[in-house]
């Protein structure tokens, strides 16, 4: 089975249905800045479901990356709630250590070489240092960074210094990855062989994965769902389920992939001209 967008009934039996699943939860929120006179986001309502690849898909400005900070509790929102049930993931905001965020930039610090920059996060959580040694070489090999360890972020390249933030994120073990458009400001090779490789990590480790994106061949690519998102205010358009589509390793480069992708771009632009 292929791409299917969910009717609001279908959604609701996937809710009743996969409960026990939900890790996270959203219902009716919405986000009003005091420096502006309409709100960001309006009366979002989404889930998301453990071991997920969801993409959040829309052009600039729609509140894809307010909605990110809100649900890692970087911010608040105006109204509504963000839940995480109890019964499947402590509270994420309190216990932070369940969730890694990667921003758009790398953000290392340029005085600390690349085995230091990884290393921060468990300094600051005061782990015993030889299970914090054994963690971080783990998570150099999974990123393909063996051998960089003594490199300092001017001696890197952009994809390098990408893979040097998702280690970062990766070595305090969380059970949910939140990502920030991280590969937009590299090449189409970089972001294709990093895209394999978060998939590869994502499996290996059973991550949950919220990605936030406006590219389209992305989020096809790399989601088993994506939530497409319209502008002024944000809201979600629509969603699409890849749940029960099985993506081969050469999934990029089929059929399925661009009919897919042409599916996903049509509803973008029916959400740009709906605004």
């Amino acid at each position: 089975m292929g791409l299917r967008i969910l009717s609001e009934q279908e959604r609701q039996k996937k809710i009743d249905d996969k409960y026990s699943a939900i890790i996270a939860q959203l219902n009716g929120v919405s986000k009003k800045f005091k420096s502006s006179k309409a709100p960001s986001l309006e009366d979002i309502n989404l889930e998301v479901y453990q071991e997920d690849f969801l993409s959040i898909l829309g052009s600039s400005g729609c509140g894809k990356t307010t909605l990110l900070k809100m649900m890692c509790g970087l911010i608040k929102p105006t109204s509504g709630k963000i839940n995480w049930p109890t019964s499947n993931f402590q509270n994420s905001v309190e216990n932070p250590a369940n969730l890694s965020f990667v921003f758009q930039e790398p953000n290392l610090l340029p005085w600390m070489n690349v085995y230091d920059n990884i290393k921060l996060p468990l300094k600051i959580y005061k782990e015993n240092s030889y299970k914090a040694d054994e963690e971080i070489y783990d998570i150099i090999n999974l990123v393909g960074l063996k051998g960089f360890e003594e490199y300092y972020p001017r001696q890197l390249s952009g994809g390098m210094s990408m893979r040097v933030s998702i280690a970062r994120a990766l070595v305090t073990q969380p059970k949910v990855l939140l990502m920030d458009e991280p590969f937009s400001a590299l090449d189409e090779t970089r972001r294709f062989d990093l895209s394999q490789e978060i998939l590869k990590i994502k499996k290996q480790k059973k991550l949950t994965v919220i990605y936030v994106t406006h590219s389209i061949y992305e989020s096809v690519f790399l989601s088993n769902r994506i939530y497409v998102m319209q502008s002024n205010p944000g809201k979600v358009f629509e969603e699409f389920d890849f749940s029960n589509q099985e993506k081969l390793e050469n999934y990029r480069f089929t059929p399925q992939f661009f009919e897919q992708t042409k599916i996903v771009s049509d509803c973008l632009k029916r959400a740009q001209n709906d605004q």
